[in-house]
Parts: C-alpha cells; structure tokens; sequence
C-alpha cells in the first residue's frame, strides 16, 4: 500500500500541471483567436474619410437593401476598376478609386468595406494555386499565384462575391467552385 500511495500523489501533480499548462495554452489560443477578429473587424471597417471616398465613388450604390443592390455594387466595380498592378504596398481604398484600377484583392477590400458599412458580414476566402492545401503561413509569402475572393452573408445564408467576373445572380462557395478552376486546391475561409 505504500508503494502505490508516492505513485498516486506524483499522478495527480502531473495531472494537475497538465491540465493548468492546457487551460493556458487554450486561453493563448481564444485571446489570439478574440485579437485576429478584433483586428481584422477594424481593419475592414471602413474609416470616416473612406466613406466619403466611397459615397463619392458609388453614389446611390452605396446603400444596399435588396440582392439586386449587391450585384449592382459588383458589377459596377469590376467594370470601373480595370484589373491592373497599383504594384507592391498596401491596400488603399483611396488609390484604387482614385486610379480605377486594382487586382482581386484591391477590388475585394473595397466591396468588403460597402458590404461592411451596410452592416453585412463579410469573410475573405482565398486560393494558393501553387500548393495542393492553403495554410494561413501562405498569407505570408510575397510570391504566390493566388486568387482573393470573399463570402458575404444574407439572410442567414453565405454566398461568394466574385472580384474579376461580373455576377448575374447570388452563388454558395460550393457552386462558385463547381463552376470554374482558378481554386483548383482547398480554398481557405478566413473569419474575420
């Protein structure tokens, strides 16, 4: 009885250190998780003087209230941002007005902020072409052949909005990649 008692007594501080290191590692985990949403809600989330670029840009497009609001809002941006390099720095909504032009993922960001100032949740979705499965790493690499889309909800439901093809009517992600091969690999959703 003696021998299993020091055995028993060394278990149960393992145990005890085991579970106090995973409750840590998981609060890491959800504080990481709260921050990315936070950051990427703010970073979406257009400023006052984005806004009033937008206002400026879309006019009357800016108010969305029906499906047909939101196919209007992509088709009038793909056809007045023409699909060209602003080259390498970060995404401004100012510049990619101002010059009408910009790539999936310029165009992306700008109908994210319409969608978002009009109170419509958005998530981005994106393909590396290049690898057979996506990793949040790829987000890193300067040097990808990748494709930016998002997913906007309505009524309850998410659907794609495409950023270089005009949209004659809502699709699920699931149609969206029936339907073509730019995401030939696992396309990553990236909740924000």
């Amino acid at each position: 009885m003696m021998l299993k008692e020091p055995f028993l007594d060394m278990l149960m501080v393992v145990c005890k250190k085991f579970i106090k290191i995973s409750v840590v590692i998981c609060l890491i985990f959800i504080s990481f998780l709260a921050f990315s949403f936070i950051f990427n809600r703010y970073k979406i989330k257009p400023t006052n003087k984005e806004i009033v670029e937008l206002k400026k840009f879309y006019k009357s497009i800016i108010h969305i209230s029906s499906i047909k609001d939101i196919l209007v809002l992509q088709n009038f941006t793909i056809d007045k941002i023409k699909h060209e390099s602003m080259g390498i720095g970060e995404v401004a909504i100012s510049k990619i007005l101002k010059y009408k032009k910009g790539m999936c993922f310029d165009k992306s960001m700008v109908m994210q902020k319409v969608m978002t100032y009009n109170g419509i949740d958005v998530r981005p979705v994106y393909s590396n072409q290049l690898k057979k499965t996506t990793s949040i790493f790829d987000l890193f690499s300067s040097k990808i052949n990748s494709h930016n889309i998002f997913e906007y909800k309505w009524n309850d439901k998410w659907y794609v909005m495409e950023t270089n093809q005009l949209m004659k009517k809502q699709i699920t992600l699931g149609e969206f990649l029936a339907q073509q091969n730019i995401f030939k690999t696992e396309p990553r959703l990236l909740d924000t």
